[in-house]
C-alpha cells in the first residue's frame, strides 16, 4: 500500500515515516510540507493513503481533502494532527481515520491494517464481479454435485426451484445445487428468458409447451418433459401476460 504523508513538521513526518515504514505491506512513497508539494510531487492513482496534518501553516489539511473528494482516483485520508476539535469536519470529508499527536505505534498500526483490510474486502469484491461478468458472457451457470462443481449453459436450464432453503437447478441432465439463492438467480436470470412464477419456482419459457388449467383462471405450466410447474396467484398476472391471456 502506497502512502504518502502532508505535515508541515519535519520531526513529526520523520517520525511517522519511521513507524508506517515498520508495517509490512506499507510504502511510504513521498513526503511534503504543504500543499503546492503535494500536488506537484504526487499521482493520485499512485496513492492509496494520504497522512494529513490539518494545520499546515497557511494552508489547511482539509481544503486539501475537499479538494481531494472530487478526483475519482483520490487516496484515502487519514488525517495526522495534533487537535481534536477538528474531528466532526474530518470525517465530513470522508475522512478513513484520525489519529492525534504525539503518535502512537500500536494506533497507527491499528488505522494501516484496518485500511488493509478494506482494500482487501473491496479488491476481493471486484475479482468476484469479474467473474459473475465473464460467467454470463459464457452464458454458464456454476453448479455443484457431490464434490465436483460443473458449468452447465443457462438453455439447458428447465426451472430453478428452492427446496427446504436450498436452491435447485434442474436440466435433462438432472438435478444440481446452486450456491445463490433464487431471488439472486431470478436477477441473473430474468433477462435470459426466465420469468417467476411461484415463490418457489423459475422456469425457462424455452421449455414451456402447455398450460393446462387446473382451476378458474389458475394453471400449471407444463415443460415438454411433462413436469408440471404451478403458477401462484401473485404471478398470474405476468403469466398472463406473457402468453398474451384473456382470461
Amino acid at each position: 500500500m502506497n502512502v504518502f504523508i502532508v505535515d508541515d513538521e519535519p520531526l513529526a513526518r520523520a517520525e511517522l515515516r519511521y513507524l508506517l515504514e515498520q508495517i509490512a505491506l506499507v510504502n511510504v512513497c513521498g513526503e511534503s510540507e504543504n500543499l503546492v508539494e503535494f500536488y506537484k510531487e504526487s499521482q493520485f492513482e499512485e496513492i492509496d493513503c494520504v497522512f494529513l496534518d490539518i494545520e499546515l501553516g497557511m494552508h489547511n489539511g482539509l481544503d486539501l481533502a475537499k479538494q481531494l473528494i472530487l478526483n475519482a482516483q483520490r487516496p484515502e485520508i487519514i488525517f495526522a494532527t495534533a487537535y481534536d476539535e477538528y474531528a466532526l469536519q474530518a470525517f465530513e470529508v470522508n475522512a478513513f481515520d484520525y489519529i492525534l499527536k504525539p503518535f502512537d505505534a500500536l494506533r497507527v498500526q491499528n488505522a494501516v491494517e484496518k485500511l488493509l483490510a478494506k482494500k482487501r474486502a473491496a479488491q476481493a469484491k471486484t475479482i468476484e464481479e469479474m467473474k459473475v461478468s465473464q460467467l454470463d458472457k459464457l452464458d454458464k451457470l456454476t453448479v455443484y454435485v457431490n464434490d465436483r462443481i460443473l458449468l452447465i449453459k443457462t438453455q439447458d436450464i428447465l426451472y430453478c426451484t428452492s427446496e427446504e432453503s436450498k436452491t435447485v437447478v434442474v436440466t435433462e441432465q438432472g438435478r444440481f445445487f446452486a450456491s445463490e439463492s433464487l431471488a439472486a438467480l431470478e436477477k441473473k436470470l430474468i433477462l435470459k428468458g426466465f420469468v417467476r412464477v411461484h415463490r418457489a419456482f423459475i422456469v425457462n419459457l424455452e421449455h414451456i409447451v402447455e398450460l393446462e388449467p387446473w382451476s378458474s383462471s389458475k394453471y400449471n405450466l407444463i415443460l415438454y418433459n411433462r413436469h408440471s410447474i404451478p403458477v401462484s396467484r401473485l404471478y398470474m398476472k405476468d403469466v398472463r401476460k406473457i402468453f398474451d391471456l384473456s382470461k
